[in-house]
């Protein structure tokens, strides 16, 4: 868990034959998988979208008085992030994923009466963090990972670094985006562990 903490402090290369989206690789999900227009959502309750942030912002699409919990650039220019949205009388997590000069592709969860979750692992010299959800048969899953590569005595860790979205159907990955670029903003722990419900059960190994 520390080392992840630091991995967060400090700081999706994918398949051709992969979706040009995770939104798409959910096009059987029900109805909330997807974006609802600009500045709407269910029951009218106010959620910021990216119409709310400004398109300089090409590696977030959260707001600037939204708190970050993850946030990078994956490939076609796309911005996948886990933000502090605000939703009745307290924030709550909301996964968004799109290009940052419009509306997203998919948002999850439009209203703070649903969760995100994360869950953490600690590998030999490293380690993992996760946050995820699930709509019908396909779950998200948000990545950052620290692995050791260095296994000589006396030597460093050498640890290796990645960070992503995988998208998974019927526990199986369907597609994976990897981050791009050195704007990125690993999972935050510290965040993630104040704001979401923890669930070690969902946390997923074969994303490789």
């Amino acid at each position: 868990m520390f080392l992840v903490s630091g991995l967060a402090a400090s700081a999706l290369g994918a398949c051709s034959s992969e979706p040009e989206s995770p939104a798409a690789t959910a096009s059987q999900a029900p109805s909330p998988a997807s974006a609802p227009p600009a500045g709407e959502a269910p029951g009218n309750a106010r959620v910021p979208l990216a119409s709310d942030t400004k398109s300089a912002q090409a590696t977030t699409l959260c707001a600037d008085e939204e708190r970050a919990i993850f946030s990078c650039k994956v490939r076609g220019g796309k911005v996948a992030s886990v933000c502090l949205a605000k939703g009745g009388e307290e924030d709550f997590a909301q996964y968004r994923f799109g290009r940052a000069d419009t509306a997203p592709e998919l948002v999850w969860p439009t209203n703070s009466s649903e969760q995100l979750a994360w869950a953490s692992t600690m590998y030999s010299g490293g380690g993992e963090t996760q946050v995820s959800f699930a709509t019908g048969d396909v779950r998200y899953v948000v990545y950052s990972k620290a692995v050791r590569t260095n296994f000589a005595p006396g030597e460093p860790n050498d640890p290796a670094f990645s960070d992503g979205v995988a998208v998974l159907r019927a526990g199986k990955v369907q597609a994976k985006f990897v981050c791009e670029g050195a704007d990125l903003k690993p999972i935050d722990v510290e965040a993630a562990r104040d704001h979401l419900e923890e669930a070690p059960d969902l946390f997923t190994y074969d994303i490789d």
